[in-house]
């Protein structure tokens, strides 16, 4: 557990002493696939953090679909904007692997660690921006993109996801069907940007075709 908080980036500034004190306070659970970690509108009392597994967090429209808002698949701390605001999550988390190792800790516990650490708390800041950002980034394309630009979107910020991931994972990242992620593909194949193993070709056509 130690050696694992040590490579988050979250955790990054803490001393050995600080991880150690950390990683003594937390509580390990383990979830099989499809347990749910926390649901959308539960009041966020503790931290969590993804030790082995992937986890999906999603939301549920008024027509009952589902948009997936994120999928984590290393060790890092999940939804901690919430935890901090003491607010209610805002999408529901759920294993999606055969099983996923989670470390929850008490809130006092970390915040008393920021009270003593001016540079934590300006590195958690700059975390939690960088995440706001990609988050809106997500809606937008989930709102504005048509299914053409959410594949170039990911081909730009994944350009080797296609050699890493199953097709049906990636249509999930994307909140779209695995058929029309599979006729997306032909057709930027047959246009010439993509290769028979679904690797770019020509980068230029992504920001033709996105906007960001």
């Amino acid at each position: 557990m130690y050696e694992i908080l040590k490579k988050i980036d979250f955790f990054s500034l803490l001393n050995n002493k600080e991880i150690e004190a950390i990683s003594n306070s937390c509580q390990i659970v383990t979830l099989t696939k499809e347990n749910i970690l926390f649901y959308e509108g539960d009041i966020a009392n503790s931290f969590y953090i993804l030790i082995e597994g992937n986890l999906k967090l999603y939301k549920t429209d008024s027509m009952g679909n589902e948009i997936i808002m994120h999928n984590f698949s290393e060790p890092m701390i999940i939804a901690e904007m919430a935890s901090f605001q003491n607010s209610a999550f805002p999408a529901t988390a759920i294993c999606v692997s055969e099983y996923c190792s989670i470390a929850i800790l008490e809130k006092d516990i970390f915040i008393s660690l920021l009270r003593n650490n001016a540079d934590l708390s300006f590195h958690i800041i700059g975390s939690l921006v960088k995440k706001m950002k990609s988050l809106e980034q997500n809606i937008h394309r989930n709102l504005i993109y048509n299914s053409t630009q959410k594949v170039c979107a990911l081909l730009k910020d994944e350009p080797d996801i296609f050699t890493k991931k199953k097709n049906v994972e990636i249509a999930r990242l994307i909140n779209m069907a695995p058929e029309t992620l599979s006729r997306n593909i032909k057709k930027l194949r047959s246009m010439g940007y993509l290769n028979e193993k679904n690797r770019v070709i020509d980068f230029s056509f992504l920001k033709t075709l996105t906007i960001n």
